[in-house]
């Protein structure tokens, strides 16, 4: 379940209100009798002392109230969508209105959000208004809040790291979307540092997307990786600005999500490889076998890179083959001759040399 936290605020006096919390499976409500004292805390209205809630159901036992509004705020890890629906149980029939008036973006409950369908990661807070004329000591207000992440997690086709969309680097991948909202994954894995560009275009209408980088365990590193939060689609039917993303070695996501309001489209986005550098340097020679009378020196070392053997003055190359093992030619070796061995790969990168001495 995910963990959300609740304030309250002082509309006009303090409520006298008790609650119990009585979390279960969404559309089982738990409610406790009003005659079980001391199974209820009390419901804060300061925003200083917040309540914290988990996901589910919260009942509320309602005593006397004048007209009020109560501000409420939770907290999203991702994108995600919201559902809050509230009502009253009692013994007798009364008359009790408690509606939700919007879900905010700021605490001062200026900025609504007009969609819940797909919340962005973040704090929000939520107002209702309470309109009761006729309370009695056994009835119960339950609240009950749900998020669905629509992000990382179980799903298919795209929509989640369990089954990405395959990237190919330097092709345009093209993804049809029939979803108002929505997120898709590629994976690629990099054999080296890199730095690509990449660009996405959206075929139809959409009032807000982007793209972002994650690793492996599902983080986000779009910040780290591009220097900003995230990457900023176009308007319909543009391509976006050309990002350069730097990157180490390893396998990685790239997410694209959008809000629009298409039956169908196409979203295409294209990578290249703006710059690749391999700033690794080589392992040291292994292995080596150099032995008195002889004119060479083998041993293993990167595959494919190039091997330098130094004895006294005299400096000899050689190429280390596709299963890592090489032999140079030399001069003939003598007993008491101090021998150097290092490796270089095709990146110019130089790696530590081992010393050896001729017996």
């Amino acid at each position: 379940m995910r963990k959300v936290t609740v304030f309250s605020k002082l509309a006009a006096v303090m409520l006298a209100a008790v609650m119990t919390v009585s979390v279960g499976a969404w559309g089982n409500v738990t409610v406790l009798g009003a005659q079980e004292k001391g199974q209820y805390g009390k419901l804060s209205y300061d925003v200083d002392k917040p309540v914290e809630l988990e996901t589910g159901e919260v009942s509320f036992q309602v005593e006397k109230v004048k007209n009020k509004n109560c501000y409420f705020t939770f907290t999203l890890a991702e994108t995600s969508k919201v559902e809050i629906t509230s009502h009253i149980e009692s013994e007798r029939s009364a008359n009790f209105s408690w509606k939700l008036q919007s879900v905010y973006s700021d605490k001062l409950c200026s900025k609504s959000v007009g969609e819940l369908d797909a919340v962005d990661a973040g704090t929000y807070y939520v107002v209702f208004s309470c309109t009761p004329n006729d309370l009695g000591d056994d009835q119960v207000l339950t609240i009950s809040f749900k998020t669905t992440s629509w992000g990382f997690g179980k799903g298919v086709d795209g929509k989640t790291t369990d089954n990405p969309i395959p990237l190919t680097i330097g092709e345009d991948c093209k993804i049809n979307i029939n979803e108002k909202y929505a997120a898709r994954y590629t994976k690629f894995t990099l054999e080296n540092d890199t730095v690509f560009t990449l660009q996405g275009n959206m075929a139809q209408n959409f009032s807000a997307g982007s793209m972002q980088v994650y690793n492996e365990k599902g983080t986000n590193i779009t910040s780290e990786a591009a220097g900003m939060s995230e990457l900023k689609l176009a308007k319909y039917g543009e391509w976006s600005e050309a990002y350069k993303i730097t990157l180490k070695a390893g396998t990685y996501f790239l997410g694209v999500s959008w809000r629009g309001h298409m039956s169908s489209s196409d979203f295409t986005f294209r990578t290249e490889i703006f710059k690749e550098t391999d700033n690794t340097p080589p392992a040291k020679p292994t292995k080596l076998v150099y032995k008195a009378g002889t004119t060479k020196v083998t041993g293993n070392g990167e595959k494919n890179a190039t091997v330098f053997v130094r004895v006294g003055d005299k400096i000899y190359t050689g190429n280390i083959s596709g299963k890592g093992t090489f032999s140079v030619k030399t001069a003939k070796l003598v007993k008491g001759d101090v021998v150097y061995v290092w490796v270089m790969d095709k990146a110019l990168n130089q790696g530590k040399y081992s010393k050896v001495t001729v017996k």
